[in-house]
């Protein structure tokens, strides 16, 4: 079981979608900042079930959680209820982490995302009652007293510091809310000299993936971002007489944005079509889906087994509104022979994605 998973399972594209539009973001950002937010809350209460009285004060706050809530939420975000939602969840949160450790939360969200701290506060109400209903749904079914809550959340620590976006632990340096992960989150590699050609560790160990990364990394975003043809692939890194720290992974903050702009724009082509000359109309369209589809797969190649497993969990949690939308779209009379050669191979590398 992963807790940061459960928790993405349940923001699909269309919440993430809402949640974007009511806090006036872009799919993109929304996507990187829910990603960091949600491991961020879960080390914030694992921290809490670690001192002492803790875990009951935690217990009791989700004794009043409503899990229901968590099938409503497409409803509940960008309608009337959002703003109780969200008081809800931002009170939550304060009473058990302290409105300081909440408003440096906020302000690393923000700093993270290039956006106010207004903002990171507002999604971290959100958010925080989808985290809560996800550890009280595992509390009610495996019947787990303050201590079982706390144990389980201890069992978390691995999966929380894997789903943290790179980069963004350092933002909440020296806050305390990441202390109960600092020994899962990995250090940084500290660079050293090269001892020779014999040396494996040395710079040649780093300087093939280094620049696969890099190359992988600017067509990902000349694609996405300009739209312009292909680009000649930067130069790898000249030689030095240091090794270089290894090149993060693209951020799977980062790629669950991308996951949902690429989702969100194929779902969004099939809406369109209600016959043969809007399905024909929307087939460029559809292939540019597959293409961003295509690139997600390339940049996600690149990430570790863990730190993948989030954005597989967001694509298998969207899969079914995806089929939905094409089993839709076929199923008017001569649509299928037009969009089945384009939506075929993009449903393929979804579902491996997914996995």
């Amino acid at each position: 079981m992963n807790l940061v998973s459960l928790a993405m399972q349940l923001l699909g594209p269309m919440v993430i979608n809402r949640i974007a539009s009511s806090l006036g973001l872009s799919q993109g950002i929304a996507g990187k900042l829910i990603s960091a937010a949600i491991p961020t809350i879960l080390a914030g209460l694992t921290g809490k079930a670690a001192q002492p009285g803790g875990a009951t004060s935690l217990t009791n706050v989700l004794s009043k959680i409503d899990p229901s809530i968590l099938g409503s939420l497409e409803n509940i975000i960008g309608g009337p209820q959002q703003q109780q939602f969200t008081d809800q969840g931002t009170s939550a949160l304060s009473s058990l982490l302290g409105g300081n450790a909440v408003n440096a939360m906020a302000g690393a969200l923000g700093k993270f995302g290039g956006v106010d701290t207004s903002k990171g506060s507002s999604l971290l109400g959100m958010l925080a009652p989808v985290v809560l209903g996800t550890l009280s749904q595992q509390q009610k079914a495996n019947g787990l007293d303050a201590g079982g809550v706390a144990n389980l959340l201890a069992s978390q620590k691995g999966n929380i510091a894997a789903a943290m976006p790179a980069g963004f632990s350092d933002l909440l340096k020296g806050t305390g809310v990441l202390d109960s992960i600092a020994s899962n989150v990995a250090p940084a590699a500290t660079p050293r000299t090269p001892q020779g050609p014999a040396d494996s560790g040395g710079f040649g160990r780093w300087l093939i993936p280094l620049a696969a990364l890099l190359i992988a990394a600017y067509l990902l975003w000349n694609f996405l971002n300009r739209g312009t043809p292909e680009p000649t692939a930067p130069p790898a890194p000249a030689a030095s007489t240091e090794a270089p720290a290894p090149a993060p992974a693209a951020p799977q903050a980062d790629l669950a944005g991308l996951a949902n702009q690429a989702i969100g724009a194929l779902t969004g082509s099939l809406a369109t079509i209600t016959d043969e000359a809007t399905a024909t109309a929307a087939v460029p369209r559809l292939q540019d889906a597959g293409k961003q589809v295509d690139a997600l797969k390339s940049a996600a190649a690149l990430l570790s087994g863990d730190a993948r497993a989030p954005l597989a969990s967001l694509i298998h949690a969207a899969l079914p509104s995806v089929t939905s939308a094409i089993e839709k779209a076929t199923g008017i009379p001569g649509v299928a022979a037009i969009i089945e050669p384009v939506v075929a191979p993009i449903v393929t590398n979804l579902t491996e994605l997914s996995k």
